[in-house]
């Protein structure tokens, strides 16, 4: 039986983070799923660390003390203020318990903390029901797909934040 999960704390990732969270996804639609459609299918740390660092991107990593990585993502700073979260995974063996609401809500708050945004977007794919609704749950709306991609862009207002 595994140790109880206490609160993660977020901290800047790394590209060994990267590689962890790659290996929670390794079917290549899952992989695609997670790390969206600008990034290398097959995958290896090296192609995924270059893919999705840039310099609009801050990559985070969720660490539990007890049970180490066990949340990975990216807040990407867009025009208009936006801090657009991307990349958002939990480790598969932690999910259900809350963590994905937990993450997303602590990537939020560092968005506004270290970068001032005013409002949040989001891409998900639109059979990734498990996302969208716990995005519904943190104050996000659809707004419409992608041009290029089937991708659904969510928006949400910085008062979602007293959602998380």
């Amino acid at each position: 039986m595994n140790a109880p999960l206490e609160t993660p704390r977020l901290r800047a990732a790394s590209k060994r983070d990267a590689a962890t969270a790659l290996a929670w996804t390794p079917e290549p639609d899952a992989l695609r799923m997670w790390s969206g459609p600008s990034t290398r299918v097959p995958a290896t740390v090296d192609s995924l660390w270059e893919d999705i660092t840039s310099t609009d991107a801050h990559t985070y990593a969720f660490e539990s003390a007890t049970h180490g990585l066990v949340g990975f993502g990216q807040v990407r700073l867009k025009e208009g203020n936006y801090g657009h979260l991307a990349r958002v995974i939990v480790w598969p063996r932690h999910r259900g318990q809350g963590l994905g609401r937990a993450w997303c809500a602590a990537l939020m708050r560092e968005a506004v903390r270290a970068h001032g945004v005013e409002a949040f977007s989001l891409y998900v794919y639109p059979d990734n029901h498990r996302a969208i609704a716990l995005y519904h749950t943190l104050g996000f709306t659809a707004c419409g797909m992608h041009e290029k991609f089937n991708c659904v862009l969510m928006r949400a207002p910085l008062s979602a934040l007293a959602l998380g």
